[in-house]
């Protein structure tokens, strides 16, 4: 790849109470097989040593360091590493996870040659505590056919840290996350597709995605409720830029929500969790959202459905065999 075609990439790295993870990480992102980037680190007023683990990173020009003065949640942290971000191409990198050391080259490639503004990819999964190591060598994933995307980017996973994003995208439309919201992801994932005009992905597992125990992904508490208000908030988006043909996934999107909400909320507030679900659906049917038919989406739907003693009942009886 010749000079003219190695743009500035910003990878932005939100980091609060990471100390174990971090070295990992940076390392993974430092030792990129593509160079021209910088690594915009936002600090989020760890309590534990991140800091302090970050000091030798710094002895690289290319990571440039942040600091809030007070503690703002990741949707804030990624919001001010945009603002920072001085690349042509922008991407996300959670900071207890770790990407394949070609990631950058691979996507910088397939979007210069095809003027593309979104690249996707893959990630894998594994549980915390499993050392792993990423991978450099392209053969594994170089033959692997890039798919050009229209709407099917819309039934991908929401998440910022499986996107590879041509910068002008983000900050003309000024594309930011919710911030006081988990689950902030959802929205920034529906309007970046819905501004994007050339989206690509790339079906290779380029990301190492780190399962822990205290991560949203697992929550069973009153984290989950944020989802009902995400919901909205990607409603609202798709009403303004009126995105009729995205109507049926993204009910498809909420149902399915609604069951992993139902089905796994702790019990205290699983009423506030089905009067949520109602309100929505109320919403969506005057609308003319209509969604696909499978097993689960007919049983959360019926039981949405229901006044509130009988859905109860019927959570309740799921609940139990799901648990069995």
């Amino acid at each position: 790849m010749n000079s003219q075609n190695t743009p500035l990439v910003s990878v932005i790295v939100p980091v609060y109470n990471v100390e174990q993870y971090l070295d990992e990480c940076l390392n993974s992102i430092r030792q990129q097989t593509y160079g021209n980037i910088e690594i915009i680190v936002v600090e989020d007023c760890s309590t534990d040593g991140s800091l302090n683990t970050l000091a030798k990173h710094l002895e690289d020009y290319r990571v440039k360091l942040i600091k809030h003065e007070k503690n703002s949640g990741l949707s804030a942290a990624r919001n001010t590493g945009i603002d920072a971000a001085q690349g042509e191409f922008i991407m996300f990198v959670d900071s207890d996870d770790l990407v394949h050391l070609s990631l950058i080259e691979l996507c910088v490639k397939y979007a210069v040659v095809n003027n593309v503004d979104l690249i996707t990819y893959d990630f894998k999964a594994f549980e915390d505590g499993i050392k792993l190591s990423p991978q450099s060598d392209l053969s594994d994933v170089d033959d692997f056919k890039v798919l050009e995307q229209g709407e099917d980017y819309f039934n991908q996973q929401h998440f910022a840290w499986l996107k590879f994003i041509r910068a002008n995208l983000v900050k003309s439309k000024s594309l930011y996350f919710p911030i006081g919201l988990y689950y902030e992801d959802w929205p920034f994932h529906w309007e970046l597709g819905l501004v994007a005009n050339k989206k690509h992905h790339i079906p290779a597992e380029l990301l190492l995605y780190r399962q822990r125990k205290t991560s949203i992904t697992g929550s069973s508490g009153k984290k989950l409720l944020d989802l009902f208000k995400i919901h909205t908030l990607v409603l609202n988006l798709l009403e303004q830029y009126k995105a009729v043909a995205l109507k049926g996934k993204f009910s498809n999107k909420v149902k399915m929500s609604q069951w992993s909400i139902l089905t796994r909320i702790d019990k205290n507030l699983l009423v506030q969790a089905l009067n949520d679900a109602k309100k929505i659906d109320k919403v969506l049917k005057n609308k003319n959202y209509k969604y696909e038919v499978n097993i689960r989406i007919l049983i959360i739907s019926l039981i949405v459905s229901l006044p509130n003693i009988l859905s109860l009942k019927l959570l309740e009886i799921l609940r139990f065999v799901l648990k069995r």
